[in-house]
């Protein structure tokens, strides 16, 4: 496996990051023990970088993963909240540790970050993260975005070290520009020493029917220190690790079938519609609805945010 430093931050992780969202009861919804096995293997493997947030609902699934995992190479964990006050990341913070198990978060970013404009807007939330730094509660910190504004919005701030931001073959998900105006933003960013961690590879599985050439096209490129790739199962984690360690004559993942289902239960409240990043939900006759299917990622940020858990990515 090949360890890259992440930017400034003086943390060595691995060039494939764990992706926890997909296991998570966002999506496949594995239990915890469940879960943590096959995180097991990741870090047996030699992945040392994990991705997850409040929103995915793994604490449980990494930690016990974690307890009694020994290695020459220490873990890395990134998570990510939405919380915009001063009191909310204060309890954001708490609830990753405690859920984590961990007395210093390795990365802490705000979930979600779209321009200057929603930065200056969870400023006080910042401002937490930056003393967690200074009392070594936190190592880095750091924002995950769809938005090229939002690259370039964090990369003008000297105090975030780390950006995660949505990037693909075909630009799939990318919000305000297109895929290599999203490249440039990231060049930017290297060019402020900011870690580059890249998200949705696979275009949240639409681009899995080409999956070696779509994870080669962020491979490939140096400004790019690790990839999270969601997995779920062991067979995955191989998978993706042979791959990441050069094997080229793997045969593409067997292609799964995914969509958004809607119940009937649906109360029309559009608190997904607000909560897609992509804008690929209405509310029509009552009932939210897929209006753009190509700008899905399946991230299951819709289903969190229903009151009436009746919408999922199945």
């Amino acid at each position: 496996m090949e360890y890259r430093q992440l930017g400034r931050t003086g943390l060595q992780i691995s060039r494939l990051c764990f992706g926890a969202l997909t296991m998570g009861p966002l999506q496949r919804g594995l239990s915890p023990e469940q879960g943590s096995e096959v995180l097991r293997r990741a870090l047996d493997l030699g992945v040392n970088f994990i991705d997850t947030a409040e929103l995915y609902q793994t604490y449980d699934h990494i930690r016990l993963a974690l307890q009694g995992f020994e290695s020459d190479r220490p873990v890395v964990v990134t998570t990510k909240s939405y919380a915009y006050t001063r009191e909310g990341m204060l309890q954001s913070l708490e609830k990753a540790q405690r859920g984590l198990g961990l007395d210093c978060v390795p990365i802490f970013m705000l979930h979600e970050q779209e321009s200057s404009h929603t930065l200056r807007g969870h400023w006080p939330a910042l401002e937490v993260l930056w003393e967690a730094k200074k009392a070594g509660v936190v190592k880095a910190v750091g924002i995950s975005t769809h938005h090229i504004e939002g690259v370039l919005a964090a990369s003008r701030i000297p105090e975030i070290d780390v950006i995660s931001p949505l990037i693909n073959s075909t630009g799939i998900g990318i919000q305000g520009g297109s895929r290599d105006e999203m490249l440039s933003a990231i060049a930017e960013a290297v060019k402020k020493d900011k870690g580059i961690v890249a998200m949705k590879p696979l275009g949240g599985g639409h681009l899995l029917a080409h999956w070696s050439s779509a994870l080669d096209y962020v491979l490939v490129r140096p400004e790019i220190h690790s990839i999270a790739v969601g997995m779920k199962t062991v067979r995955e984690v191989e998978h993706n690790v042979a791959f990441f360690e050069g094997r080229r004559d793997l045969p593409t993942p067997e292609l799964t079938t995914r969509r958004l289902h809607v119940d009937d239960w649906c109360i029309g409240c559009g608190a997904c519609v607000n909560a897609c990043p992509n804008g690929a939900l209405e509310i029509q006759g009552g009932k939210a609805t897929v209006v753009s299917r190509d700008e899905c990622v399946f991230c299951g940020y819709c289903g969190a945010s229903c009151p009436e858990f009746a919408i999922k990515v199945i």
